[in-house]
């Protein structure tokens, strides 16, 4: 088993130059294909091509449907699981070694990286809670970044787990302070919707930036000009601009903590529905980058998570996590190349089938994760 790994090879793509329209096949020809063959040129201690099977799994942002997806945010290609591994749109002759290519939604890789976590990645929010682990529980993996994604697991009779994709990012965002419900009036102005808003809008590195400037047109006096011409100039990294510059006292820090605060309230909502004694995982961006705001019973974050009224106690028995690596994307990509291995070669010891498969000397997998600008391609070997 390789998923945590360090993969023997590692390229991005920029994507407005590999995938600069929406054909047929576009994917596997010019990302797939060149990453293979990069690997085979430069990566010493190969098999021959022809010697060995890929097992591939693709991870992007958009839901999956019959193991394909329609990237909206990459021109609507489409991409195929499927089509990939049966060579439809692609002759590519490293391209026909992958055997099983798996599609599946970018969150869900993240679900799977947490079952590849080490106590050394982690940090324990409640107390104990390592020790507090039930094995046959349900897992949920909450984490904010460019948006806020949501998942969960739940093991089979053997101990095994499955990832279930949610959008549970997009329910509606609670105030929990009369400033926070004038946050969300302004919200809804500025993205034209009466009735509601998502968690997603705040919860996130945009939904900092929301926040911040929500707090600079209701506190104007309290605004730092160079900061916020700073904030103006920034484009996609407002967030950022308002995270660096949080320091006590000053408008960018009472947006962070109040961003922080939602965070808290919704992964706590997120255990009251799943009941996830298996590990609540805090993952994403946001988490390793702000754990001092998050971690300490006193935190924004903490309070916010407890303050469930009469369940609150249930929270007590949750094991919470606040996950300290950012690379779980790609290692839950290779955990689905794995399992898929392993459903495809392993056998039942007790039984004689003859329809069982013997594995190759030599299995490649191939972890990909799509995402607007860039996609990244990993592989790592069998052993």
């Amino acid at each position: 088993d390789t998923n945590s790994e360090k993969p023997l090879n590692e390229v991005y793509y920029q994507n407005q130059k590999y995938l600069p329209e929406k054909s047929d096949g576009i994917f596997e020809n010019r990302i797939i294909a060149t990453f293979l063959k990069h690997c085979w040129e430069e990566v010493k201690g190969l098999e021959p091509a022809g010697e060995v099977e890929i097992f591939a799994c693709l991870a992007c942002a958009g839901p999956v449907r019959d193991n394909a997806v329609e990237m909206s945010n990459l021109k609507g290609i489409f991409i195929d699981g499927n089509a990939i591994a049966s060579g439809k749109y692609c002759d590519d002759h490293y391209v026909a070694r992958i055997i099983v290519c798996k599609v599946i939604n970018d969150f869900v890789a993240q679900g799977y990286g947490c079952l590849t976590l080490q106590p050394s990645e982690v940090r324990e929010l409640t107390p104990n809670s390592g020790k507090m682990i039930d094995t046959s529980g349900p897992k949920v993996c909450v984490g904010a970044g460019t948006g806020l994604g949501e998942c969960f697991l739940t093991p089979d009779s053997n101990g095994s787990y499955t990832c279930f994709p949610s959008e549970g990012g997009h329910t509606e965002f609670n105030p929990r302070s009369d400033l926070e419900v004038k946050l969300r009036a302004a919200l809804m102005k500025k993205f034209v919707n009466k009735h509601r808003i998502s968690t997603e809008r705040v919860v996130s590195g945009p939904g900092l930036a929301n926040v911040y400037e929500f707090l600079a047109s209701e506190f104007p006096d309290r605004v730092d000009q160079s900061v916020h011409k700073e904030f103006l100039e920034a484009g996609d990294m407002q967030g950022k601009i308002v995270s660096v510059n949080a320091k006590e006292g000053t408008l960018c820090y009472q947006a962070l903590q109040i961003m922080i605060s939602a965070y808290g309230s919704e992964v706590g909502s997120a255990a009251v529905k799943w009941m996830p004694t298996g590990g609540m995982y805090v993952t994403g961006g946001i988490t390793p980058k702000n754990i001092e705001h998050i971690e300490g019973q006193d935190s924004e974050f903490m309070k916010a998570y407890r303050d469930k009224g009469r369940v609150s106690p249930l929270l007590e028995t949750i094991p919470l996590f606040a996950v300290m690596v950012e690379d779980l994307g790609v290692r839950g990509a290779f955990k689905c190349c794995f399992m898929e291995y392993e459903r495809l070669y392993k056998t039942d010891s007790s039984t004689s089938d003859s329809k069982s498969k013997t594995a190759p000397s030599s299995s490649v997998l191939l972890a990909m994760i799509a995402a607007a600008l860039t996609t990244g391609v990993a592989m790592s070997m069998m052993k």
